[in-house]
């Protein structure tokens, strides 16, 4: 009962180490895992190998959660190409960007008030538009090396994440 914590969560599931990964592929390797290593199969081991389990089990599921969040894989690969994003401490200095954060936060609110608490489909598709827009920008960014302005896309992309996820919360 072993893996290699030293490899990167792509070498762990064996798939390539890019912005656009194999979901079906990365599913089939996580459940391949959690029915060779996962704690319930060594209820009658001894306290060693069940604690091996957990830790192993336990690395296996953070590397399936960064690799199937496009955000946390992203925030990954750069980490790999050894460029590390301070999360909280990271912001962003665009004033088109900022005044742009503004503006679609006061049309949230408002579109909200208006509609009695509720999201017209139009504005929560253009935020996810944005938000992909800026997948897209970051793809391009990584995969030509220009690991600063890729970093810059991850804290545009938090935004938008940000947004629709207090548009859930409020909705709901």
């Amino acid at each position: 009962m072993a893996i290699d914590f030293n490899q990167n969560y792509f070498q762990l599931f064996d798939i390539e180490c890019s912005t656009s990964i194999n979901h079906n592929l990365l599913e089939k390797k996580y459940l391949e895992f959690q029915k060779k290593f996962h704690p319930d199969r060594f209820v009658n081991a001894s306290d060693y190998e069940k604690r091996i389990s957990l830790q192993i089990t336990s690395h296996i599921n953070k590397a399936y959660e960064t690799l199937k969040n496009d955000y946390l894989k992203n925030i990954y690969l750069l980490k790999i190409k050894g460029y590390e994003i301070e999360d909280e401490n990271n912001t962003i200095s665009d004033p088109e960007f900022l005044t742009h954060q503004m503006e679609l936060r006061e049309e949230v609110e408002g579109v909200m008030k208006t509609l009695d608490g509720k999201i017209s489909k139009e504005l929560f598709l253009r935020i996810s538009n944005y938000k992909k827009n800026y997948l897209k920008e970051f793809k391009d960014n990584y995969n030509n090396n220009l690991l600063q302005e890729a970093s810059k896309n991850i804290m545009k992309i938090k935004f938008y994440m940000s947004i629709e996820s207090d548009i859930k919360r409020d909705v709901e």
